[in-house]
């Protein structure tokens, strides 16, 4: 009876170990000029690193050692609106001002840094939101932000756009804020 099964089976078990050799041994897609997008390639892994220093000097509030990373025409554009109407900073040392008395004002004690994920880009032609070229780094990662009254866990999107000296003269920022405007029962950017 048993081997009546077998018999039985053999022919499928052949067919399904045709159809497995054969599915294995078919090329992949070959790269063609259609799928790349012409405006943009990658960027050096150096700006990666680049990106990812600030981030870290920024969220262990090394704000001197993160401002050394920055171009004195330096913008950051907080999440707080749309391109028109989005709250900016404008300078290092408005931008350097504007965090250090976060820090002291706010209720933080420790914000922490991780699982980050950076791509380098170059982008080849003007940028539609920025009107920028030439490199960005786009940072996806987990921010913990401890308060005194509490923790606020978010995930963040960080662009940085580097100038020709290798320096970060633009930071646009996109983050859902509700949990940090609860967390401090006020939203610190209606008085910007």
């Amino acid at each position: 009876m048993k081997e009546l099964k077998f018999k039985s089976l053999k022919p499928f078990l052949i067919v399904c170990l045709i159809a497995m050799l054969s599915i294995g041994c078919e090329s992949p897609p070959e790269k063609t000029i259609d799928n790349i997008n012409p405006n943009y390639e990658i960027a050096s892994p150096e700006y990666s690193n680049l990106a990812v220093n600030a981030l870290t000097e920024l969220t262990n509030f090394q704000f001197d050692s993160w401002g050394s990373m920055l171009a004195e025409d330096v913008e950051f554009y907080f999440p707080d609106g749309d391109a028109g109407t989005r709250t900016k900073l404008s300078g290092k040392s408005n931008v350097l001002d504007w965090w250090k008395n976060w820090k002291e004002t706010s209720g933080v004690q420790s914000m922490t840094y991780t699982d980050n994920v950076d791509v380098p880009i170059i982008a080849k032609e003007t940028m539609a939101y920025s009107g920028l070229t030439g490199v960005m780094v786009i940072s996806y990662f987990s921010n913990e932000i401890v308060y005194q009254e509490g923790t606020v866990k978010l995930r963040m999107n960080f662009a940085a756009h580097f100038n020709k000296d290798k320096l970060i003269d633009r930071y646009y920022t996109y983050y859902d804020r509700t949990g940090i405007v609860e967390m401090m029962n006020k939203n610190i950017l209606d008085s910007e």
